[in-house]
């Protein structure tokens, strides 16, 4: 039996969706262009322009969060755009060697290094900067999860 492609793109959806917790997995891009796809299949007719163009802009605006909720997360507990950068790039690099750990590890310890030097060794403060970063790190897929879920949602309501 033939899969059809309204059935196909929503599975998509929802496989990207869950991806959201998997590293270096752009599942917002993914949900865009899936959307797009079906779109192409329909000769553009479904679903209409405003929904296609809505449901493209708010599958990047997920894959946004998921990039900057981290820098966002440490700049609002008081740590420098630096620490957090670097510490992103630091999470990265020990994500490859230590797996999730390693994101979490190089995140926090690289802001919580950082801000003890640029705090004069203020450790409560150090502490706390390093904390939001790590929330950050982890709220930041959970969000983008909960957008495309309705990406999803919104998706089928409006080709079914």
């Amino acid at each position: 039996m033939a899969f059809p492609a309204a059935e196909t793109a929503i599975v998509l959806l929802a496989v990207w969706t869950a991806s959201s917790f998997v590293p270096f997995v752009p599942s917002g891009v993914l949900a865009a262009l899936t959307v797009v796809g079906y779109a192409y299949t329909t000769g553009f007719t479904e679903p209409g322009l405003a929904v296609l163009i809505a449901l493209v802009l708010v599958s990047l605006l997920a894959s946004a969060a998921e990039l900057l909720a981290g820098t966002l997360s440490g700049r609002l507990g008081g740590a420098s755009s630096r620490s957090v950068v670097g510490g992103a790039l630091v999470g990265i690099a020990l994500l490859f060697v230590m797996g999730p750990i390693g994101l979490v590890v190089g995140v926090g310890g690289t802001v919580f290094l950082g801000s003890l030097y640029e705090n004069s060794a203020e450790p409560r403060v150090a502490v706390r900067q390093s904390v939001y970063a790590v929330i950050g790190v982890f709220a930041g897929p959970f969000v983008q999860a909960v957008i495309l879920a309705g990406v999803t949602v919104g998706f089928a309501i409006s080709i079914l």
